[in-house]
């Protein structure tokens, strides 16, 4: 069985409160459990990106059911390889608010979550390395 990394970015259909989100992540922490598989989910209003990692057919899966939610939309899955090890291994879903303010100086990110890429590129490496560093709390 392969490990594979899955990264998606979505545009959320409403804004989300801090309850409403909350509940995401504990239904997700716990579907993504019996899944065994792990990840990050980062949302920035109304911006999501989400890693998974996990075996492939599972994350492959998931990742259907999530294009499926009616709660998003322009659902782009950006990033798609198998991995030797999990950069999350330790987490069934971790989640970071991100803050606007925080991020206005990083040239491109908003473009990017608007219009993410329609294929698979050489810089997709950096977006599971940006998403680390959100994980470790290095990137600000």
């Amino acid at each position: 069985m392969s490990t594979y990394c899955y990264v998606y970015t979505s545009v959320s259909k409403h804004k989300w409160s801090d309850d409403e989100l909350k509940n995401l992540l504990n239904k997700s922490r716990h579907k993504n459990a019996s899944y065994n598989i792990s990840g990050m989910l980062h949302y920035l209003d109304p911006f999501f990106i989400q890693i998974l990692e996990g075996e492939e057919q599972l994350v492959n899966e998931l990742f259907n059911t999530i294009k499926q939610d009616p709660r998003h939309f322009k659902v782009s899955l950006i990033y798609k390889k198998p991995i030797e090890e999990r950069s999350f291994a330790d987490w069934s879903m971790g989640f970071n608010v991100v803050n606007k303010e925080k991020i206005a100086d990083i040239k491109g990110f908003s473009d990017f979550l608007e219009n993410p890429p329609a294929q698979p590129s050489p810089i997709h490496h950096e977006i599971v390395r940006l998403l680390t560093m959100f994980k470790n709390e290095t990137l600000f």
